[in-house]
């Protein structure tokens, strides 16, 4: 039941246009919250901890499993659980205050108003969902000659003969949709999926088509895109199951180069990836990252995931070296992570505002936009106007 009211939720949000579509969520959420309509789950979570195995706490409010994420990322295995109760978000600070002690890590998932209005600034507000973009403003070859992991992933793409086709409009959608888009989304995410209408996808799809990737003439994934403005828009990606792995990154690779080659080709000066989590060492974020993606506020990103720690223990300092976070930093994105050792350009996105180093007396800025960050040219090139 609670599945099939989120999924009620992002029918009707998606239903809006324009302005709409940011201001009611925006504001919808927040009055849901003073209402006290729903309740918010509390409970402390413990287990070992990655990376060491050490034993380690969280308290964590929010509904489950769009709240999982971090403490996926914090655990090894399934933590055992204490429901501590359910309580109105507005009452929530203070129950976390006197709890704070018991927890490495408070971990909230609230609405960005409720945030902003509830919670001090004692928690990073690290946004549900970023957008990565990419500037099309240099040579496409430069860029995979630049980096030896897309150099590897094309390599792929030539063993494998993978091919591009384009079909405008709604020409093959139920296709792309019922076998590809549906079910990749629900094995990537498992009950974390958002999957979009068929509707929804088809009015996009009137002002774009999809780009198929194709071996020996039989599809193995797509990308529906849209064409809006100067912006070419990725809004869903699909892949047939059953792929290889080493495939599978073969495939996606040729995907993001075609699209990028298409968009190119038909004079847009931008690609939109779209969504991304937060983490700097997240999977899917690092992957976009070597692409030349930068970082932009995500207008459709309606929640954060508030971020307080207690002390900066050995626990908390493993936890941000392997799961660095993007947090809203006085309007701008900034990153913090937990690891001296990593290096700023291994680290270091087109779009940050600072970059912070956790250390016992909090963070420490190693960084600011505008400062040089080595790279190599042609990635450097292609990633110019990215700020």
């Amino acid at each position: 039941m609670k599945h099939f009211k989120n999924m009620v939720v992002e029918w009707v949000i998606s239903r809006l246009s324009g302005k709409a579509q940011v201001l009611v969520p925006r504001y919808g959420f927040y009055v849901w919250t003073c209402l006290g309509l729903q309740g918010v789950p509390v409970v402390l979570l413990r287990g070992p901890t990655l990376p060491s195995g050490q034993n380690g706490t969280l308290l964590v409010a929010g509904h489950d499993p769009w709240v999982a994420y971090l403490p996926n990322r914090f655990f090894i295995g399934e933590p055992q659980r204490e429901l501590v109760g359910n309580v109105a978000l507005r009452d929530l600070p203070v129950l976390l205050d006197r709890l704070r002690e018991a927890a490495d890590l408070t971990i909230v998932r609230a609405d960005r108003l409720s945030a902003e209005t509830f919670f001090g600034k004692d928690y990073l507000a690290v946004p549900e969902w970023i957008d990565m973009r990419l500037a099309l403003a240099g040579d496409l070859d430069g860029l995979v000659r630049s980096n030896r992991s897309i150099r590897e992933d094309m390599r792929l793409v030539r063993k494998h003969k993978l091919q591009p086709l384009v079909t405008e409009r709604e020409e093959r959608f139920d296709e792309f949709y019922d076998s590809m888009y549906v079910p990749f989304s629900r094995d990537r995410h498992g009950d974390m999926a958002i999957i979009k209408g068929r509707q929804e996808l088809r009015r996009f799809i009137r002002k774009g088509g999809i780009l198929w990737v194709r071996r020996d003439n039989q599809p193995l994934a797509g990308v529906l895109y849209e064409r809006k403005q100067d912006t070419f828009n990725l809004l869903a990606i699909g892949m047939t199951s059953g792929e290889l792995p080493l495939k599978k990154r073969g495939i996606m690779a040729a995907l993001y180069y075609y699209s990028i080659q298409h968009a190119r080709q038909s004079g847009f000066t931008e690609v939109n990836f779209r969504a991304a989590r937060s983490s700097l060492h997240d999977g899917l974020f690092r992957y976009k990252r070597k692409w030349g993606n930068a970082l932009f506020d995500n207008p459709n990103s309606y929640y954060d995931l508030l971020i307080r720690w207690n002390s900066v223990n050995g626990i908390v300092k493993d936890f941000f070296s392997h799961t660095g976070l993007v947090f809203r930093d006085g309007g701008r994105l900034s990153a913090i992570h937990g690891d001296e050792t990593q290096s700023r350009r291994s680290l270091w996105i087109e779009g940050l505002h600072r970059l912070y180093l956790l250390t016992a007396c909090g963070r420490q800025p190693m960084i600011d936009e505008g400062v040089p960050v080595k790279r190599n040219r042609s990635h450097a090139r292609f990633s110019a106007t990215l700020s």
